[in-house]
């Protein structure tokens, strides 16, 4: 990461925040990076040197133009015409970042040693919604070594309650 990315993350996050539309052009980058994935020949002309910086704002205007809010293509451009969009990965990740913490959104993984039921899924995500006050995404695993249990991921954070794990603490205790 050149943090580049993080700088141009902040000011299209601050554009959004200034003009009142985080969610368009959160949904916006969506796209980008979409067209950009499916199409690394698209990708590898925006980047490249040898064609005038024009054509390749050009092509960007031409493609986007229609489908993204103003600020964006515009913002797009820019890091085109800077030879900057190999920047774009980093600052989409930075951007959703910003936009989830300001919409006081988080993912959580919650790995269990059997399928939860629907019930348990919705007591569960109740609890750490509340817990840590943001509307959660939950995606469920099952890891069937855990024994019983589960364990959940959220913003950096690990709270592991397998058997897997107490069975360790109790094995490191017993060889003390």
């Amino acid at each position: 990461m050149t943090g580049r990315g993080r700088e141009y993350a902040s000011a299209i996050f601050a554009t959004g925040l200034e003009d009142n539309c985080l969610e368009e052009i959160n949904d916006g980058l969506k796209v980008i990076k979409e067209v950009l994935d499916s199409d690394p020949m698209f990708a590898d002309f925006l980047l490249s040197p040898a064609i005038p910086k024009e054509e390749r704002v050009k092509a960007v205007e031409e493609s986007f133009g229609k489908l993204l809010n103003k600020n964006l293509t515009a913002f797009l451009c820019i890091l085109t015409a800077k030879g900057h969009i190999k920047d774009l990965d980093e600052c989409i990740e930075v951007f959703n970042e910003y936009y989830k913490e300001s919409m006081k959104k988080s993912e959580a993984t919650v790995t269990s040693a059997v399928e939860l039921t629907g019930e348990q899924k919705d007591k569960l995500r109740k609890k750490l919604e509340k817990m840590s006050g943001r509307e959660l995404t939950i995606s469920y695993r099952i890891d069937k070594s855990l024994i019983g249990g589960i364990i959940v991921e959220t913003d950096g954070t690990r709270l592991d309650g397998s058997i897997k794990r107490r069975l360790k603490e109790i094995k490191e205790v017993m060889e003390q």
